[in-house]
């Protein structure tokens, strides 16, 4: 094996590491929502870790003019995701952010379950198309100039 392939291996590995992490940390906010049973707020919150997947993987990013039926279509369509998978999670979405409708734990369980077909679909084209956003560790150290007698 080639240089550049060992390289290209151990990077697509750190790509796949990094959506794992982004996933798994999305999946803990929701599971919050969980355990104090307000399935609608999970289902609520699974959407915008749809939203930060997204933008860190496939460098997509919420317009702000754009209802979350168009963005989540436009991720659907960037990742090869069924539409009728993403119509369905949007749906459940939808219900649970804009309408009284109580959301079951049945309900919550097949957002998520739809939910997880989009973080599948995003894995496997994410990893190939983006490397995931870098966020700076380090604030930069701002240097004075330090003045000399001359």
């Amino acid at each position: 094996m080639s240089h550049r392939g060992i390289f290209g291996f151990f990077k697509k590995r750190k790509q796949v590491k990094s959506l794992n992490q982004m996933f798994t940390s999305v999946m803990a906010d929701v599971r919050i929502f969980e355990q104090r049973q307000d399935y609608k707020g999970a289902v609520i919150a699974s959407f915008g870790g749809l939203a930060n997947i997204a933008n860190g993987l496939l460098n997509m990013s919420r317009a702000p003019y754009e209802t979350g039926r168009e963005f989540g279509f436009s991720v659907a369509n960037r990742a090869n995701i069924s539409t009728e998978v993403m119509d369905e999670y949007l749906t459940s979405f939808e219900i649970a952010r804009y309408t009284d409708t109580e959301i079951k734990y049945d309900d919550y369980q097949e957002a998520i379950q739809r939910l997880d077909i989009c973080f599948r679909g995003i894995r496997e084209q994410g990893v190939e198309l983006v490397e995931p956003a870098r966020q700076q560790t380090k604030k930069p150290v701002k240097r004075r100039k330090i003045k000399t007698r001359g």
